[in-house]
């Protein structure tokens, strides 16, 4: 059991959110243990926490990498009693959880959102998350997989001018377990706000953090061969993303968006 799971317990503010934990020190994938345990019963809020994932998933195929030992990887059990369609607002949930966690220890340095699922520091990225959906159980399961880079000091060549860490961006060691619960009790306040007004007060936190509503941008869809270029307008009840085009207004669900050169984000 990693130490940062026993020092937890006594931290937590939550209801449920953190309350039943899986601690690894080493896992092929968070998410995958996550389903595994989902499908076994797992009740609501539960997390799995590893020090280090040999094989991390992030969106789209991609691999996640992070140094053993510093950072914050954990998937959270979640159970929606909304409908699917909106299960992505888990993600945003996530997103502006993880955003004002950040904010509150690299204060006054600037935090923002890259839709849909990155949180970055001055324009580089700390954060990434994966939802996932059980397909094999019979009542609706989700895992959001949240990886944040705290304390590690170096990235790989490829990944050196985009990724930061909290360390970084401070210049002192960032006590993670405190992070984490704070983290946690973020979360689990957003996720009930779903339930109580649709997303619509987390819909607006989330565009505020979101630093690109009237830009333009370049999005990327996996099923479409040529990118799209429009202004950001805002999000949908389900958090998709909507582009005023040459051709209209369009919703997308997914993709990778990218800031024309001259903006600053």
């Amino acid at each position: 059991m990693p130490p940062l799971v026993e020092e937890l317990p006594p931290l937590l503010t939550t209801d449920a959110l953190g309350r039943s934990v899986r601690g690894f020190d080493t896992v092929g994938s968070t998410n995958t243990e996550a389903l595994r345990w989902a499908e076994d019963g797992a009740p609501e809020g539960s997390v799995v926490y590893a020090e280090y994932q040999s094989a991390g998933r992030g969106r789209q195929g991609r691999t996640w990498t992070a140094t053993a030992g510093q950072n914050l990887m954990l998937s959270v059990i979640l159970r929606p009693l909304f409908p699917p369609e909106r299960f992505s607002l888990v993600t945003l949930a996530g997103g502006v959880a993880v955003a004002d966690a950040v904010a509150e220890v690299c204060t006054p340095l600037d935090v923002h959102i890259k839709w849909p699922n990155d949180v970055l520091i001055e324009g580089r990225k700390c954060c990434g998350m994966l939802l996932e959906a059980s397909t094999d159980s019979t009542a609706s399961v989700v895992v959001l997989g949240i990886g944040l880079n705290v304390n590690q000091d170096t990235f790989p060549e490829s990944l050196d001018e985009h990724a930061t860490s909290l360390r970084l961006e401070t210049g002192r060691t960032i006590a993670r377990a405190p992070l984490l619960a704070d983290l946690l009790a973020r979360l689990e306040r957003w996720y009930a706000s779903i339930r109580e007004d649709g997303g619509q007060a987390l819909r607006a936190a989330y565009a505020d953090r979101l630093r690109m509503m009237g830009q333009t941008v370049t999005l990327r869809v996996t099923d479409l061969q040529e990118p799209v270029e429009g202004t950001v307008v805002g999000l949908d009840e389900t958090g998709s993303l909507r582009l005023r085009t040459d051709e209209g207004l369009h919703t997308f669900h997914a993709g990778d968006v990218t800031l024309q050169p001259t903006s600053n984000a």
